[in-house]
């Protein structure tokens, strides 16, 4: 087995294990390194970019590693898990679209839903992007000024999930 196969499987472990939970910054390659006595960083960068693969981390130039799952993604039903947040947000639009209230409950600590959080912020920033841009592309479009309010409470949602973690 290659070195970065090994690796892999023992960082995955302490992912898994939740040794290191959703948000944790890895420790440095060379730390790494030191830590499991391996000379090449290149070897640490193979391993981490296996487990990027899986979606258990996220790799920020010059910044770190950070554990973004606790599964991975070959264990996780993804297709299952983006339609059931899409059926959320459709049923939050249709509300939006009748003017009336409506509370949806999300978990972000829900262990069957780990990748949620960065789902949905990405659903919701990529949304508001969406609506910004069809305004600039066409002020005139009759549901413009909508669309504006579309994108702030799709700012303001995400911004209430990313202080809710």
């Amino acid at each position: 087995m290659a070195v970065y196969h090994a690796l892999a499987d023992r960082l995955r472990e302490r992912i898994t294990s939740g040794e290191w939970r959703v948000g944790t910054k890895l420790p440095s390659i060379s730390e790494l390194q030191g830590e499991y006595g391996i000379r090449s960083l290149n070897t640490v960068r193979a391993a981490q970019q296996r487990l990027a693969e899986e979606g258990l981390i996220e790799t920020r130039q010059g910044v770190g590693a950070f554990v973004v799952g606790t599964e991975p993604l070959r264990a996780v039903d993804v297709p299952g898990e983006l339609a059931q947040i899409r059926d959320r947000l459709t049923t939050v639009l249709a509300a939006m679209d009748s003017q009336s209230k409506h509370s949806l409950t999300i978990d972000l600590d829900d262990p069957a839903e780990p990748h949620l959080y960065f789902v949905l912020t990405d659903a919701l920033e990529e949304w508001a992007g969406r609506m910004r841009d069809q305004v600039e592309d066409e002020p005139d479009y009759p549901n413009s000024p909508h669309h504006i309010e579309w994108a702030e409470t799709a700012d303001r949602l995400r911004q209430k999930v990313e202080d809710a973690v």
